[in-house]
């Protein structure tokens, strides 16, 4: 069964003639899994280079040292990378642009009456406001695509200098390169949007925690 076809599926009648619940597509999930383990990865790297910093064993600014400043270039470098992978439009990607980009494409697979499940009383009123809050501001019972592509251009837009560096001087050894190596501010900039991205759809995709089975009876997570 290719893919279109399984996702048909999850909205289409059984012999019976009940509806299944509408799920979110298995390949949301793995999306999910991947850039859950990219950005965790990135902001525990910049954990340890603020504490590096604060102990004083790194330094802030390249003129006290030619060594520390090497150390903060690398540093600087490897997250520029990673935040590039993480708007990565190529179609075999696991980042954070595809699974947006998925998701504003087939936002009816992503529910209110999916995302409440079997909650009740005062849980269920909760759940039913943070659906409406983040995901369904205009009432349509399902994913409005208004708010993960609006969520993708506050992305790309933030990173948009770091992309074109890193495609320049990193990734290729343009001839005539235009930009500039991105300031640390544009970084932490960057990858604070990225939490804060990542929080929001974490909640919307496993509105249950991490137990919580996902499309075609996968478990988020794993």
């Amino acid at each position: 069964m290719d893919a279109a076809n399984g996702h048909a599926d999850a909205a289409r009648e059984n012999n019976d003639g009940d509806r299944r619940l509408v799920r979110p597509p298995a390949d949301w999930f793995v999306l999910l899994e991947r850039v859950t383990a990219e950005i965790a990865a990135l902001l525990d790297n910049r954990r340890t280079w603020r504490d590096l910093q604060a102990r004083g064993t790194a330094l802030e600014s390249e003129a006290a040292g030619t060594d520390n400043g090497w150390l903060a270039e690398l540093y600087h470098r490897d997250a520029a990378l990673g935040i590039r992978r993480m708007v990565d439009g190529d179609r075999r990607t696991g980042s954070f642009k595809r699974l947006l980009q998925k998701m504003a494409e087939e936002p009816r697979f992503l529910t209110e009456a999916w995302f409440l499940g079997d909650s009740t009383g005062a849980h269920h009123e909760d759940l039913a406001a943070a659906f409406r809050e983040q995901a369904d501001p205009l009432r349509f019972g399902h994913l409005n695509p208004a708010v993960p592509r609006a969520d993708l251009a506050a992305l790309s837009d933030r990173t948009a200098g770091i992309k074109c560096w890193v495609d320049q001087h990193i990734t290729h050894a343009q001839l005539d390169p235009h930009s500039t190596q991105p300031p640390p501010s544009d970084i932490d900039a960057a990858l604070d949007l990225l939490a804060e991205l990542l929080e929001k759809y974490t909640s919307l995709l496993r509105p249950g925690g991490a137990d919580l089975p996902g499309a075609d009876g996968l478990t988020p997570g794993t």
